[in-house]
């Protein structure tokens, strides 16, 4: 059974966790969708966004597919965008069915790693590709450890991210996340038969900036588990703090994209198509 970690937000946590939705999406909407412009989707494709959450990846599929076709899944649709070349499906990946052979672009991000179940789920993906399809996996490799490039008192904030880190990674683990799974989708999505290519990106944040908002949101939502894992509520507070002061500066986990092409069989597949 799926325990994603982010499902069943105590009502205490939940504006922590649409801020946390929305800095996702201010973070790593410009580079998922500077992948998908390279990856060059044609006009008639066949998408589907897998849990969709508040980015605008969808959207953005919309607007390149005007004869095409854009489903947008997520268990809880209530911080989904709305667009009218969108049909927003309330999905489980883990237990709901999808076509086979059906999509000629799959996205999914910052997803697979928190399900145990992400191999079964990750060749159901495979298998929902047209011939010559695209999937695209984006996940975090972690790096909190050493995110701090500057800070009114580094030491002290190095020491809160490092706390940060190891409460988080033990949080994750427990909750069934595989902390190597950010590089190890691109050996897994061969292993489907795939062609993959996978390209990484960072950003450089201040504080009260979508990187600085996005773990003081997650510590909000998962106060409780970081306590447990080992983290002083007193850091947590201490670190929550830091991530608004404008004399912070951080560099971002490091987003790898995995491209993983279907073997075509046709001229006219979308691996032809850019």
């Amino acid at each position: 059974m799926s325990t994603y970690l982010f499902h069943d937000t105590p009502d205490t946590a939940r504006s922590d966790g649409a801020v946390m939705l929305q800095a996702l999406a201010g973070m790593l909407d410009p580079f998922s969708r500077r992948q998908l412009r390279a990856v060059g989707v044609p006009p008639h494709a066949r998408c589907l966004v897998v849990a969709v959450g508040a980015s605008r990846i969808a959207t953005t599929l919309g607007e390149m597919t005007p004869t095409g076709e854009v489903i947008a899944t997520d268990i809880d649709l209530t911080p989904c965008r709305r667009h009218p070349r969108v049909a927003l499906l309330r999905h489980d990946i883990v237990r709901d069915p999808l076509p086979d052979g059906h999509f000629d672009l799959i996205h999914v991000r910052l997803l697979l790693g928190h399900l145990p179940e992400r191999h079964d789920v990750l060749a159901r993906l495979g298998a929902a590709l047209a011939p010559g399809g695209v999937l695209v996996v984006e996940e975090f490799e972690a790096t909190w450890r050493s995110s701090v490039l500057a800070a009114p008192d580094i030491d002290e904030a190095d020491r809160l991210f490092a706390a940060y880190h190891d409460a988080f990674q033990a949080t994750l683990v427990a909750a069934g996340n595989d902390p190597a799974w950010g590089r190890r989708a691109h050996h897994a999505m061969r292993g489907l038969g795939l062609h993959v290519d996978t390209s990484g990106w960072t950003g450089t944040w201040t504080g009260g900036s979508d990187g600085c908002l996005l773990p003081r949101a997650t510590a909000g939502v998962i106060r409780d588990q970081l306590t447990t894992a080992g983290m002083t509520p007193a850091d947590i507070d201490a670190f929550c703090d830091l991530l608004t002061d404008p004399g912070l500066v951080v560099k971002g986990n490091l987003a790898l994209s995995h491209i993983g092409h279907a073997a075509p069989t046709s001229p006219t597949s979308m691996s032809h198509g850019g």
